[in-house]
């Protein structure tokens, strides 16, 4: 990265998410593939995702609002507003609103790359498709990461 970057409010990507949505507030093309930031708005009773473990990134998050059940490596903990969860590369996790709230957190993605898998997700929606299980895996497989 060369050049500092600034995102005004209002100014970041916004995408359509099966649940809720997502808006990139920085990308790997801002950053030089180091980071990405992806902030992640999702109602009571949604799946953020299903298990799964990345093998080429790890997966930081920060909980801005509600609660979130993270199951890591087989145990969940509900974790709220103000608390965060680092999952290293290679470890099984999983994630959920198993709360009556909306909930909300940043995703902070290292190295950056994963965004472009929310943006197939958007895409996918956006011309109708329907988002099995099994699709989902075949996109989470382009970024190195494998559906349990």
């Amino acid at each position: 990265m060369t050049n500092v970057t600034l995102t005004p409010p209002g100014d970041a990507e916004r995408l359509r998410a099966p649940a809720g949505s997502y808006t990139v507030h920085l990308s790997g093309e801002q950053t030089g593939g180091a980071l990405a930031i992806v902030e992640y708005t999702f109602p009571p009773g949604a799946v953020g995702a299903a298990p799964h473990v990345h093998r080429a990134h790890a997966e930081h998050f920060h909980i801005l609002e509600g609660e979130i059940d993270f199951e890591v490596s087989g145990s969940t903990t509900t974790v709220g507003a103000g608390g965060t969860v680092s999952v290293p590369i290679g470890t099984a996790h999983g994630f959920r609103n198993a709360s009556t709230a909306w909930a909300r957190c940043l995703f902070l993605l290292t190295p950056a790359g994963y965004e472009d898998y929310f943006r197939d997700i958007h895409r996918a929606l956006e011309a109708g498709e329907t988002l099995t299980p099994d699709h989902l895996a075949a996109l989470r497989s382009r970024y190195a990461t494998d559906s349990l």
